[in-house]
């Protein structure tokens, strides 16, 4: 089939007005890990937020080393994306190919990560004041005493860092009597979660609760618990599905839903826009919740405590509304909240 010359620079005029069908928009995506059920769900959603977006999303596991990371990202500026977002496994390593990056005038986005390499964009969480919480409301569920313990991601990590730290300064702080008798990195590893807890529950018999950094940790150190016949509480952050039983039966004091699914469409949303031309501040915040039971909101309450929260039926709802909040139909200021 012939197309007529009139024809063809209409299509080229269509094509220079829309640069969407001149050329498309490709973001390149370098995770800590896929395997982590928070990270699969983060790619299923932001796979849907891609489609909504008319872009192509390309995502490349570093598999927890600071090096293939590295290499990655390298690799996605020599393919020339539009756009690349990083879940730094070291926020001060990625310094020199985040700059790298922005010279070559590509859009870095550092996810969860507050990375100061001068142009880039931060897609934040406000993570201190919530592990802070965190820790106050299973300091209140312990009666401000007892041996407790935390599971974090890796040293170097933003948002591991700045959860531990709010977590370990709140009970320092405000329950001198409780003792945080361990901290182990696990680089998001449950397998390294599990052994953790059987080595804390062995060596402190008097062990009461495990705070995490993230839920998936909490998951695999109940699942020692139980099998050792240890009776815990913990108190953890993303807001994973799996986390309701233990929320609704009140083991699990709290949790912070972030949302894989929603905070895996947010950074790819964030990028298409700016893969766009949208002018975006460079650090956005991402709203979340406070999730418990109301059965245990009634018994900090009691101790002093009171909170917004959300319960794990409304939980269900807010995760999975990620399309109708950030979708391509809404405005650019529904990407951040103020800070």
């Amino acid at each position: 089939m012939r197309i007529s010359l009139k024809a063809s620079v209409a299509l080229l005029a269509l094509a220079i007005a829309t640069p969407s069908l001149a050329a498309e928009k490709v973001l390149g995506l370098a995770a800590i890990d896929l395997q982590n059920s928070f990270f699969v769900r983060m790619k299923e959603a932001g796979d849907v937020a891609a489609a909504d977006y008319g872009v192509k999303s390309t995502w490349q596991s570093a598999e927890g080393s600071l090096e293939k990371q590295v290499s990655i990202i390298e690799n996605f500026i020599n393919q020339g994306v539009s756009a690349i977002l990083i879940d730094p496994i070291d926020k001060n390593a990625v310094i020199p190919v985040i700059q790298k990056a922005t010279a070559a005038g590509i859009p870095v986005i550092t996810m969860g990560n507050k990375v100061e390499a001068g142009s880039n964009y931060s897609t934040l969480y406000p993570d201190y004041d919530n592990m802070s919480m965190v820790a106050r409301a299973l300091g209140k569920s312990l009666g401000g005493k007892g041996e407790v313990a935390l599971l974090v991601g890796s040293r170097g990590n933003f948002v591991s860092d700045t959860r531990e730290k709010g977590f370990v300064e709140t009970l320092k702080k405000e329950f001198p009597d409780i003792k945080v008798v361990g901290i182990e990195p696990t680089g998001w590893d449950a397998a390294k979660a599990t052994n953790a807890a059987q080595t804390w529950l062995t060596t402190y018999p008097d062990l009461k609760a495990i705070g995490c950094i993230s839920d998936s940790l909490c998951l695999a150190a109940d699942s020692v618990a139980s099998s050792m016949g240890t009776q815990l509480l913990y108190g953890g952050y993303d807001g994973d599905a799996e986390m309701k039983p233990l929320i609704d039966d009140g083991k699990m004091v709290m949790d912070v839903l972030t949302g894989a699914y929603r905070v895996g469409y947010w950074n790819i949303a964030v990028a298409a826009r700016l893969a766009n031309g949208e002018k975006l501040p460079q650090d956005l915040f991402m709203p979340t919740y406070f999730v418990t039971s109301d059965a245990t909101a009634a018994k900090l309450k009691a101790d002093g405590l009171t909170f917004e929260y959300i319960n794990t039926d409304k939980e269900a709802v807010e995760a999975k509304n990620y399309t109708e909040q950030l979708g391509p139909k809404v405005p650019a200021t529904a990407m951040t909240l103020a800070k």
